[in-house]
């Protein structure tokens, strides 16, 4: 059984937006927070690059794979939350004027803070969660018409 698209988008939405949100608020309080930062201190890392795709990637992999169970779609969404922590702190870096040895060092760097910081582990909670958003349930005799 295929997830519908609403449901997919809602799933990554909410696997994406408040882990992403935790990490930044982390970051932002660890190195001091200023509403200068707003501007291109945040989009270098990946900031604002992040959550769009972030959502729109787990949508079409929540969207493309079949639900398997709870926690093994957990490790897989986790997976590819952490590749685009990655690819997005990368691209940040070479954008804001980096080169692409030191993008890469910071990109790690930045998942090393991902790891300490939660925002991986909340992740994956919220994507053990949210599991019950893809595949679609009803009470015993009744069917489910999508």
């Amino acid at each position: 059984m295929l997830t519908p698209w609403s449901r997919a988008a809602g799933y990554a939405a909410l696997v994406t937006l408040p882990s992403w949100l935790w990490g930044a608020l982390v970051v932002q309080v660890g190195v001091g927070f200023s509403p200068s930062d707003l501007g291109i201190g945040m989009i270098a890392g990946g900031g604002l690059l992040f959550p769009p795709l972030a959502v729109a990637v787990l949508t079409v992999v929540r969207k493309a794979l079949p639900a398997l169970s709870r926690w093994r779609t957990a490790t897989i969404d986790v997976s590819v939350y952490a590749f685009l922590v990655l690819v997005c702190a990368v691209l940040g870096g070479v954008w804001g004027g980096s080169g692409l040895a030191e993008s890469v060092d910071w990109a790690f760097v930045m998942m090393t803070v991902a790891l300490l910081d939660l925002q991986f582990v909340m992740a994956m909670g919220l994507s053990a969660w949210g599991y019950d958003r893809l595949v679609p349930t009803a009470p015993s005799g009744r069917v489910i018409r999508t």
